[in-house]
């Protein structure tokens, strides 16, 4: 059986755990030569060496570093037709606690972030015949939630920055974001490895669970084949049932 993204080049970020590597994992599973950056350069080049990835170590708030990164990839892939931002940071502080660092870093990783990305990535996305944006992030772009303005307006801000390139860039490229819930990660460790606290927070969505990277990494497979053929511009929650009540 042929896999759904064979023939397709795909740069992931933040691929060296958590969403990221399973996205990464799932569409290595499925035919895709990759190129994957994070942060973490040991993390990303030994999972890329596993995944027989092109694994880059890159800071997207970087914009120099991220336009070497995405050129390099260009070069191995011979050309990108797919984009998965998936790096991401939080910090969760009511807002008279907010330091301006921690507003400035979160809104240039989660935001100004994929636009380096994808603004480097842009004539090799349009060179392809179609290609696909997938941008990862968060329920708290749908809903507010105690402790999260300046995560929340960044990933806000992502939510309607794909909305605006799916506007621009379409109809040969596609552009659609992922808002996940709680799911298991480092970033969320706090919450799930206390029993109390990931009890209270099953019990807030439909499905009674926390989510897993694969539940994200399903729904990124999704938005980047034909499947979504008909779809742009859209925030796709991955939260158990949580943000529409």
């Amino acid at each position: 059986m042929q896999g759904r993204l064979d023939g397709r080049r795909i740069l992931i970020t933040g691929a060296a755990s958590g969403m990221g590597l399973s996205i990464a994992r799932s569409f290595a599973a499925e035919g895709a030569a990759l190129a994957l950056l994070d942060r973490n350069e040991a993390g990303v080049l030994a999972f890329a060496g596993e995944l027989g990835a092109l694994g880059l170590g890159c800071d997207v708030a970087d914009r120099a570093a991220v336009s070497a990164a995405v050129a390099r990839a260009g070069e191995a892939l011979g050309g990108i037709d797919g984009v998965v931002n998936a790096a991401g940071i939080l910090v969760t502080k009511l807002f008279d606690e907010l330091d301006p660092e921690s507003w400035d870093r979160m809104i240039a990783v989660n935001l100004t972030g994929a636009y380096n990305v994808v603004h480097a990535a842009l004539p090799m996305l349009r060179a392809a015949p179609s290609a696909t944006i997938v941008n990862i992030a968060s329920v708290s772009a749908l809903m507010p939630m105690a402790g999260t303005a300046g995560y929340s307006a960044s990933k806000a801000g992502l939510a309607m920055f794909t909305k605006c390139l799916a506007f621009d860039l379409g109809p040969k490229i596609r552009a659609n974001t992922i808002c996940p819930g709680v799911i298991k990660t480092e970033m969320t460790r706090y919450l799930w490895e206390n029993p109390e606290h990931a009890a209270r927070a099953s019990e807030r969505v439909a499905l009674k669970r926390l989510g897993i990277t694969d539940d994200v990494a399903r729904a990124a497979l999704f938005f980047s084949t034909e499947d979504s053929g008909f779809t742009t511009g859209t925030e796709f929650p991955v939260d158990g049932g949580f943000s529409w009540r």
